[in-house]
């Protein structure tokens, strides 16, 4: 077997808690391990910067002036000069917080034959660094090592001038004072100044830091304490976080499993909480609930369906049979053959109406898209009731079509809006009593609408939203029972095409019934010829 093999079954067996858990892990320990190098790699660096700023911060600018001042070249000999010196230097100690400071003097400007001239200097201090300070005449700053002890180092360089008192000259004796002539006082000249020379001096201050590797350890070992605590929770919380979370998805599997077998009617189970999963658990229950509208409507459209076929093929049926009869004499009854024959005839053509609300069912159930165009409604309208015209007179009714201009135009698809109208007109002439009067009235404003009235008896209150579902009929229809189909096959057309189909409030009289469609542009309606008749039924 492969490694990728291994790695796909390894990866298998843990499934996703583990997983889960694994990521948790992983980006813990590198967050940690990327702080511990960013932190504790620079912080023993930081706390020596930061000890040598300390203390260049505490010498202040005026130490080098203030030793200057001082009696250096006295104080092997006059304790004054040596207390002077000894109060300066406990004084820069208190300054920079107990650092040991001790004062060098050379033999020359450059600092030739240094030696110590006042302080405690350190222990197997060799003074390694001065020699810079005694040639540059500059202060430095620094760490060093004496002894295996970290310090924190200044020197500071200064000069002091001193006199060079020569000896007294005892072989000359001494001038007797003479007068005019010789014999009078004469005047002493006015003694030269003694001798002078430069001398070279440097302060060296010393500052023990050796608590920082103490204190780098104890922060070392707080941050790995820290670190271990902190991967211990984020395991224990991770654990619990990924085991609920899988525990929530498990039960989405079962469930989606159960409606598998069992079908829609399974009962999902609720899960309220507001994040991801919780949101699939609340689709997946709201496609379960859909799912099982769709398979009541089903069952019930088929029932239905299947109720409405049988009750005309059975009557259709029992016709044939008795004309079957009839044509058997010698002497056939040709009246009663020709009313089986018209009977039949009417029965065939509500199957065939039958048969193409089916179709229209199934072709908006697969979602057919509709044509979208500019379509003259006058046009449209004119053809529909010209296919009724016929129907019409025979029961004695008058249809009327009502335009406020020359044409009206709508977005929508044309074979749509002529089947809306088919079956608005159709209604119409159902339930209207002889001698009434249909008017087909078309308005165009922001949106277009096509109205359909009739002097019917109306629509119960309670029957005006049940009328539009499949298979729902109203109790009062005249005796012209359909078979509920035709106002929710017009309905759902008409929302498809971004419109809507309504019944208006009741009135005094009958029914209007108003198809709401979006006007069409100008510059569309301008591209299209109208129609000379209406598209095929």
């Amino acid at each position: 077997m492969s490694v990728a093999a291994l790695a796909r079954r390894a990866r298998g067996a843990i499934g996703l808690r583990g997983r889960i858990v694994a990521v948790v892990l992983i980006t813990t320990v590198a967050t940690l391990a990327i702080a511990a190098v960013l932190l504790l790699g620079p912080l023993e660096k930081s706390l020596r910067h930061t000890d040598e700023r300390a203390l260049h911060n505490a010498i202040r600018g005026n130490t080098a002036k203030r030793f200057a001042r001082l009696p250096m070249g006295t104080i092997e000999g006059d304790r004054h000069s040596l207390r002077a010196v000894i109060k300066a230097i406990d004084g820069l100690q208190l300054q920079t917080g107990g650092a040991i400071v001790t004062v060098l003097g050379g033999g020359g400007v450059h600092g030739q034959g240094a030696t110590l001239v006042a302080g405690d200097p350190v222990p197997k201090d060799v003074y390694d660094d001065v020699a810079y300070s005694f040639q540059s005449h500059k202060r430095q700053f620094g760490i060093v090592s004496i002894g295996g002890t970290e310090y924190a180092s200044a020197v500071i360089p200064f000069k002091v001038r001193e006199f060079i008192i020569p000896p007294p000259n005892r072989s000359a004796g001494p001038r007797l004072p003479t007068g005019a002539g010789g014999h009078g006082l004469q005047p002493s000249p006015r003694p030269a100044p003694p001798p002078s020379r430069l001398f070279q001096y440097v302060i060296v201050v010393r500052k023990s830091i050796t608590e920082i590797p103490a204190v780098v350890r104890l922060i070392t070992r707080a941050f790995l304490e820290a670190a271990a605590a902190g991967l211990v929770l984020t395991l224990l919380l991770g654990i619990g976080l990924s085991g609920r979370l899988v525990a929530r998805l498990r039960r989405l599997r079962r469930t989606a499993i159960q409606v598998e077998q069992d079908g829609p009617s399974s009962v999902v189970p609720v899960d309220r909480a507001r994040d991801e999963v919780g949101d699939l658990a609340r689709s997946l229950a709201a496609m379960q609930e859909r799912l099982r509208q769709q398979e009541e409507a089903r069952r019930a459209f088929v029932a239905t369906a299947s109720h409405e076929l049988r009750t005309p093929l059975t009557s259709l049926d029992g016709m044939l049979e008795l004309l079957h009869d009839d044509l058997e004499y010698d002497d056939p009854d040709i009246t009663d053959a020709r009313e089986l024959v018209a009977r039949a005839r009417a029965q065939s053509r509500r199957l065939a109406r039958l048969a193409a609300d089916l179709l229209d069912l199934s072709r908006m159930d697969a979602q057919v898209d509709l044509r979208s165009e500019p379509v003259e409604l006058g046009e449209i309208s004119r053809a529909v009731l010209a296919e009724f015209e016929l129907g019409a007179d025979e029961r004695g009714i008058r249809t009327v079509l009502e335009l406020r201009s020359d044409a009206i135009w709508a977005l929508g698809d044309p074979g749509s809006i002529a089947r809306i109208l088919r079956i608005l007109v159709d209604n119409a002439i159902r339930v209207s009593p002889r001698g009434s009067e249909i008017r087909v009235r078309l308005r165009q404003g922001r949106t277009v609408t096509l109205s359909v009235c009739d002097e019917g008896d109306g629509v119960r209150e309670e029957e005006r939203e049940a009328i539009f579902h499949r298979f729902k009929r109203g109790r009062d229809t005249s005796g012209q029972a359909g078979f509920g189909l035709g106002l929710a096959i017009g309905r759902e057309l008409a929302r498809r095409m971004d419109g809507d189909l309504a019944l208006e409030p009741a009135g005094a009289l009958g029914a209007t019934f108003t198809l709401t469609l979006p006007a069409a542009q100008a510059e569309d309606r301008d591209q299209v010829e109208p129609a000379v008749r209406a598209p095929g039924r």
